[in-house]
């Protein structure tokens, strides 16, 4: 019996070394290797501005307190808001919209709205810039006139530079109400028309005499010139 139960122990003792040798000798397990997600490519960006593909402009109704532009672009909404800006002074806007990704594509582009020659000043406490799901809003506000109510607007840009047209004027005074008469004349009704042809005509014949504040204005010919349809 202490035969049998020594030789037991013994047989036990042999396998346990023959494991642990097994155990010495075996490669080790390589690590876990860790699950991989795709990676994104980088964005490609530029620095170039563009022009916004198109852009509406709404005078609004009458006496309204603001006029607005619409810029259209698709997701805007959802792009980093960092990225949009719209500076506003007395008499421009300047939109930015930087590193905005084409569908998906991954390639930005940079867009730009710049208008420094508005046709009216604008209110900067009143205008703000709103974003929009697929587009840019802004609004302009409108300043009140001398008679109470507010500048009507007929288009976004002013059909003269008027910077320009604001130096000429400071060194020519004639000529500026020169400038304005004919604005006057080309974007008023028949009536207004008739009234400042025959104050004009009778500028150049001498019926207004010299104290209307009108000498000096040479260009004043040149003007009748082209009023020949007036018959006078």
């Amino acid at each position: 019996s202490n035969n049998t139960s020594t030789s037991t122990s013994a047989s036990v003792a042999a396998e346990d070394k023959i494991d642990q040798a097994a155990a010495d000798t075996a490669p080790p397990v390589p690590p876990a290797i860790p699950a991989r997600t795709p990676a994104k490519a980088p964005l490609i960006t530029t620095n170039k501005y563009q022009s916004f593909p198109t852009y509406y402009f709404d005078a609004g109704k009458y006496n309204s307190s603001t006029v607005s532009v619409y810029v259209p672009l698709e997701n805007v909404g959802s792009h980093d808001k960092s990225k949009i800006s719209c500076h506003f002074t007395s008499g421009s806007f300047d939109l930015i919209v930087n590193d905005w990704e084409e569908g998906g594509s991954g390639k930005c582009k940079s867009y730009r709205l710049l208008n420094d020659n508005l046709e009216k000043d604008i209110d900067i406490t009143k205008s703000k810039m709103v974003i929009k799901p697929n587009k840019i809003l802004l609004k302009l506000g409108k300043i009140k006139s001398d008679m109470g109510s507010y500048d009507s607007w007929q288009q976004l840009t002013a059909k003269k530079n008027k910077k320009s047209s604001a130096k000429k004027e400071k060194e020519n005074p004639a000529a500026g109400i020169m400038d304005m008469m004919k604005d006057m004349y080309d974007e008023g009704d028949d009536n207004m028309k008739k009234m400042i042809g025959e104050t004009m005509y009778k500028q150049r014949t001498g019926q207004l005499g010299g104290d209307m504040g009108m000498g000096g204005m040479g260009g004043m010919d040149d003007m009748m010139g082209g009023m020949g349809g007036m018959g006078l």
